[in-house]
């Protein structure tokens, strides 16, 4: 399934979701039900959630199953999960999600997911040459590269995603995520970013660049991304080549995509998108509870595709050399064997919402 049948899909289930709270709300539908969340599958399956137990719910939940065909799956995102069963589409109450952006010092432990795997057995993962080992990309490393640990002075680390430029600008910056080079929307315009971050002994002997933009972090409505630019000092030189080479063009995400990052705390790894167009993905900040929607969900081929201080790692087919997502979540259970899951924000939206584009060599 293709980005733009994904959304398409979604958009229909919003819909009837929209037209059974109506009926419910009006006494023609029984007791109500109201979407919080839409997963949307490639392979022709979707997820949803509904925040009651009721028939608006069960409707919806239906909706899904003819839309997504006689093999498909309705799975939880949110609080309640949709089941099928011999006496039809019915309603069972869960938690909520929780997930952590992926630093070293997560809050809330993530909660289980029940994601609709695919089988990962078959994808090699990739060698892991020298350079590109986590106990290398914890230090302090020159000139920059993609996967080093950073950090704004005040956060423990995370990773270079990579380098990106602005059209007339000749400055260079490097890109991450809001809560690794702004601290959650609590660093200052300007303050600095080191690298490596100081769980990895960063000091300010180590700085690289301060703080040029952030992507507000919103509680009271949706958000697509977590993502911040350093401007970085006219003195420190870059490499912004990946595993694969260059990394200048982007693509969206596909249901199976094999995709590969490098990353501070696992280095290079390599996984499979399980869930695109992924709506009501809640995780945990020091302001609160943020969510997240059009994203992006991956898992990894031979164990955890990423871990705490992974965050800011770009995600990218290795196969065309283009970037697919910008990691800032994940869970520690769920997915392929248990070893967890992995979000992503689109990469388009990032470059878009900052105004940038991909960095040449």
């Amino acid at each position: 399934m293709d980005i733009q049948a994904a959304r398409e899909t979604k958009q229909e289930l919003l819909r009837t979701a929209a037209t059974a709270l109506s009926a419910a709300r009006t006494g023609d539908a029984g007791p109500g039900g109201l979407l919080v969340g839409v997963r949307v599958y490639g392979g022709g399956r979707y997820g949803l959630a509904v925040r009651h137990d009721g028939t608006a719910g069960a409707e919806v939940a239906a909706r899904a199953l003819e839309l997504a065909g006689e093999d498909a799956d309705v799975l939880d995102v949110g609080v309640v999960r949709a089941l099928v069963g011999d006496g039809g589409p019915s309603t069972q109450r869960l938690d909520p999600q929780r997930l952590d952006p992926q630093r070293l010092d997560p809050g809330t432990p993530p909660a289980d997911r029940s994601p609709v795997e695919r089988d990962l057995a078959g994808a090699p993962t990739p060698a892991r040459p020298g350079r590109w080992a986590a106990e290398v990309l914890q230090r302090r490393e020159r000139p920059l590269r993609p996967g080093l640990s950073v950090a704004q002075r005040a956060v423990t680390a995370g990773t270079v995603g990579g380098f990106v430029a602005r059209p007339g600008d000749p400055t260079r910056y490097l890109l991450s995520n809001n809560h690794v080079l702004a601290d959650s929307d609590r660093a200052a315009t300007g303050s600095a970013v080191l690298q490596p971050g100081s769980a990895d002994g960063g000091t300010a002997a180590d700085a690289v660049g301060r703080l040029s933009v952030a992507v507000p972090l919103q509680l009271a409505s949706p958000n697509v991304v977590d993502a911040a630019l350093a401007a970085l000092d006219d003195d420190v030189e870059v490499d912004p080549t990946y595993p694969v080479g260059a990394v200048t063009t982007t693509t969206a995400a596909d249901d199976g995509l094999l995709v590969e990052k490098v990353g501070r705390t696992t280095g290079l790894t390599r996984g499979a998108v399980t869930a695109i167009e992924l709506d009501g993905v809640a995780v945990s900040y020091p302001s609160g509870v943020v969510t997240f929607d059009d994203q992006v969900e991956v898992t990894g081929a031979d164990g955890a595709f990423s871990a705490g201080g992974d965050s800011g790692s770009l995600v990218y087919d290795p196969v065309t050399r283009a970037a697919v997502g910008l990691l800032f979540a994940g869970s520690e259970r769920g997915g392929t064997g248990g070893a967890g899951l992995t979000f992503c924000n689109p990469v388009d939206a990032v470059l878009e919402a900052l105004g940038v584009h991909l960095l040449a060599p």
